[in-house]
């Protein structure tokens, strides 16, 4: 195969085809490893292709991983595939959504405590029912909720720049709610305790996802939940009226950063009447 197929773009012609020794720092780690790209063999210029660049930064993420003691994307796809599990079966065991399944095979980085349910999953423990409130993760579910909330209280949500800081809180406290009287969440979310609060677990992976979803394919909300809703706008009225009070919960504060906030500890709950 003819490995100067590149044109060095400082005119010195085709470029070789190379391994290079790669030393970087990465979310503070510092991470060495050999990547493939072309070289000008005059001026020592480096070049990537697309795939080339998608391959390295896959590399990067693995060795991250690695030093971190979570698993790479590899080791996830190779697990699931010796045990005959697809995607969707996989994510069904971890409590996860599917997209998460495929974020972390092609590169992006899950939390410890995903990390965890997906060893678990491997392991065929359910971790689902008390992550995911008995239900299964549904998009246009928290979007069609989160509209609810919009409606109840008068605020906005799912604005340009919005990272969910709000948002969150009030769908924690319903699908906390809903958990505790009806038997199961109403999203199917995953909530992790984080610096300002409840959050759903990889929000930054989902923030799209949500604003972009179509709330009228949901489930329609029942009356008890819509009741659940209306009872949380009402006890928390603005964005800092809830802020505030899951800052006073004890479920939350005695969570180490990251850690999954289990839906059976819904009865714990001490700023709203459940």
């Amino acid at each position: 195969m003819d490995k100067k197929i590149q044109n060095c773009p400082n005119g010195h012609g085709p470029m070789a085809l190379k391994t290079t020794e790669k030393d970087m720092t990465f979310r503070d780690e510092k991470i060495g490893l050999q990547a493939e790209v072309y070289v000008c063999e005059e001026c020592g210029l480096e070049v990537a292709t697309i795939e080339q660049t998608a391959a390295i930064q896959n590399r990067i993420a693995d060795a991250y991983r690695k030093k971190k003691g979570l698993l790479t994307g590899t080791e996830i796809r190779k697990m699931r595939e010796r045990l005959n599990l697809s995607q969707r079966e996989l994510a069904k065991r971890a409590g996860v959504g599917i997209a998460s399944i495929k974020r972390w095979e092609n590169g992006i980085i899950q939390t410890k405590s995903m990390n965890s349910a997906l060893k678990a999953a491997f392991q065929d423990i359910k971790v689902g029912n008390n992550y995911t409130g008995n239900r299964a993760l549904s998009i246009p579910r928290i979007k069609l909720v989160i509209k609810e909330f919009e409606a109840e209280t008068g605020e906005r949500f799912l604005e340009k720049g919005d990272m969910l800081l709000f948002d969150a809180k009030y769908l924690w406290y319903a699908d906390m709610i809903g958990y505790h009287r009806l038997g199961r969440g109403l999203t199917g979310a995953t909530y992790a305790a984080l610096p300002h609060g409840p959050q759903l677990n990889n929000y930054k992976e989902l923030i799209d996802l949500i604003r972009d979803a179509d709330e009228s394919t949901a489930k329609p909300l029942t009356m008890e939940e819509k009741k659940i809703i209306m009872k949380v706008a009402l006890t928390f009225p603005t964005k800092q009226s809830i802020y505030d009070a899951v800052h006073r919960e004890s479920v939350w504060k005695n969570k180490a950063t990251g850690a999954i906030i289990p839906y059976s500890d819904s009865a714990k709950l001490t700023e709203i009447q459940i």
